[in-house]
């Protein structure tokens, strides 16, 4: 027969490797998300640099 205390650790063991998946899987999406914002937000202002200079050189 089984060990009943067996299965329940092998049960928990792939419980807590699932959820350790999980997290890593979780920051690495935070993380990546933060990159992206940065480079919108960098993209952003190079969009208002360049209208500003684009009507800056209308007027001369």
């Amino acid at each position: 027969m089984n060990n009943p205390g067996e299965t329940i650790r092998c049960s928990l063991l792939k419980r807590q490797d699932a959820l350790n998946k999980f997290k890593a899987m979780n920051e690495a999406f935070f993380v990546t998300k933060r990159e992206i914002l940065k480079e919108i937000e960098e993209a952003k202002t190079v969009w208002d640099r360049t209208l500003e200079q684009l009507t800056n050189n209308k007027l001369l």
